[in-house]
């Protein structure tokens, strides 16, 4: 009796679980179905101005610059302007046009409104996965003087050179979706550096907004003056009978203990095969060191900068080229420590960020970065990261509230910090948190600084916590910053970001012919400095 009602115990717990499945993928699937529908649906006028008022209150109660580059009266018009636009029901997309500029208006880089995108079933994305490369991925595309180029070809068809542009994908121009796109998003401030970059990144998001995820695409190139079409398939590899991606190809790879040990200090990235930090030499004079920093967010930073300045103090480095083009940002305490290896003195980096409350880091900066299945687990901590927050959140003399920050109190340079040359390269792709390095290192004499003006502000920057918020009607997911974080060393050029000494753009040849124009005229700048 005893053994037949475990049985049966373990009968119906079995049961109820294949039940409690058997409902939940269907209501995944009703859910995928009705989120689709919704966003094709239009929404009533009165909901669409209720989004509005949404997204006016959360900038004016949250964002802590919101009138640094726009007055409030000139915002305030711009959004009675959509008001007054909003005169019949819209869909999420065709709301999305609406008021994405309007927030792009405030000319902070970091927040942005997203455009609506379908959601996939499970088993869409399996079959996708399983075909491979889709054929918006198989070209390294770029943005240059408003024509796509290829940079790489990585499709099966070979035909296609480096240097040829893109006159249409499915009888789009790329030109039709700059257009359309390009007041939906910003750089820091008035500088234009950052959006063709920007463009860049985001074309094939934006590819994708207009003509869905396709298994194949009919492209139209123009190369050596001549017009080739083609469609370009999913990219399947085939090995020993068995179809592969490339993900799954290189997920197989398995790296020595020696290689993880260096991957998990200095960032690897399995995609790309890069570092985030990379220390190399220039080969005609070992007195020279690179070091290429593609971000701030990989890697044990403290371990992986004090081996490079360990490496460089040991090799008798003479000249150092700190590479930040293309440097999104990421952790502001990667920044200071940086600092901290490129100055002889004792520094305070950064002035303490200013929040809009004491309270206001509670409220979006936790639980909207986590899925909603954590929350529990999540809850136990929140009232610690509260208190955290709330000990580091006080208000000035001025009467405005600010957080304490890593790099807002004093801090000590390094004892094997870098007292040679320096040279940093930047470019508009250099943003947030590489910029706040970049303005910081102005200060000190012994730098150059070579490229083009950042897409990121000298001054400052609204990051810090990055929640996304969704629109109660319309779901469009809006992303803002909660702290504007200041540098110590200030420009009086409002709106700019960090100017280079000497200014050097690669034009489309450069980069076809692998050229490095900024690098090209820093080794000559050594030399000619050399001989003297």
């Amino acid at each position: 009796m005893i053994h037949l009602k475990i049985k049966n115990n373990k009968n119906n717990l079995i049961t109820i679980f294949l039940v409690q499945f058997i409902v939940l993928f269907q209501v995944g699937c009703t859910s995928v179905a009705e989120y689709n529908h919704k966003i094709d649906t239009p929404i009533a006028k009165e909901k669409l101005l209720s989004d509005v008022n949404y997204v006016q209150h959360k900038l004016e109660k949250l964002h802590p610059n919101l009138y640094s580059y726009i007055s409030e009266s000139q915002l305030n018009n711009k959004f009675d302007s959509i008001r007054l636009a909003i005169d019949k029901p819209l869909t999420s997309k065709e709301f999305f046009f609406l008021l994405s500029p309007v927030v792009a208006s405030v000319h902070q880089g970091h927040m942005y409104l997203s455009p609506p995108f379908k959601k996939m079933e499970n088993k869409e994305l399996t079959r996708l996965t399983k075909l491979g490369a889709g054929p918006l991925s198989q070209f390294d595309l770029e943005w240059i003087n408003f024509k796509l180029y290829v940079l790489k070809n990585k499709s099966n068809l070979k035909g296609i050179n480096p240097g040829a542009e893109v006159i249409s994908i499915n009888q789009v121009s790329p030109q039709n979706i700059y257009n359309k796109y390009r007041n939906t998003y910003t750089s820091d401030g008035y500088n234009t550096t950052y959006i063709s970059r920007g463009f860049s990144k985001r074309f094939s998001t934006y590819f994708t907004n207009e003509m869905g995820i396709n298994d194949s695409l009919a492209y139209v190139f123009k190369q050596n003056d001549s017009l080739i079409s083609c469609v370009i398939h999913r990219q399947i590899l085939e090995k020993k009978g068995k179809v592969l991606t490339k993900l799954t190809v290189a997920s197989k790879l398995k790296p020595i203990k020696e290689d993880k040990k260096k991957q998990r200090i200095y960032g690897y990235d399995a995609i790309s095969k890069t570092y985030s930090k990379n220390l190399s030499f220039v080969s005609k004079d070992s007195s020279i060191a690179v070091l290429k920093v593609k971000d701030f967010s990989k890697g044990n930073f403290r371990k992986g900068y004090k081996d490079i300045f360990s490496n460089l103090k040991q090799k008798e480095i003479k000249t150092l080229i700190l590479d930040l083009r293309n440097n999104p940002g990421g952790r502001v305490a990667e920044a200071v420590e940086l600092y901290s290896y490129l100055t002889d003195k004792d520094f305070v980096m950064l002035q303490n960020a200013i929040v809009t409350s004491k309270t206001s880091l509670w409220k979006l900066g936790l639980f909207n970065k986590i899925p909603k299945i954590l929350y529990p687990f999540v809850a136990t901590f929140y009232p610690f990261y509260m208190g955290f927050s709330t000990l580091r959140t006080s208000k000035n003399k001025q009467g405005v509230y600010t957080y304490s920050l890593v790099g807002s109190k004093k801090r000590n340079y390094k004892k094997n910090h870098f007292s040679g040359k320096v040279y940093v390269i930047i470019n508009g792709g250099s943003f947030s948190a590489s910029c706040l390095l970049a303005a910081s290192l102005k200060s000190n004499s012994n730098i150059t600084f070579v490229g083009e003006e950042t897409g990121g502000g000298f001054n400052s920057t609204v990051a810090g916590l990055l929640p996304v918020v969704t629109l109660p009607n319309s779901k469009l997911p809006l992303r803002m910053g909660l702290m504007d974080i200041r540098t110590t060393n200030q420009t009086e050029i409002i709106g700019h970001g960090i100017y280079p000494d000497k200014e050097i753009i690669p034009t489309l040849y450069d980069k076809l012919e692998n050229k490095d124009p900024e690098m090209d005229w820093i080794i000559k700048d050594i030399t000619s400095k050399n001989n003297l």
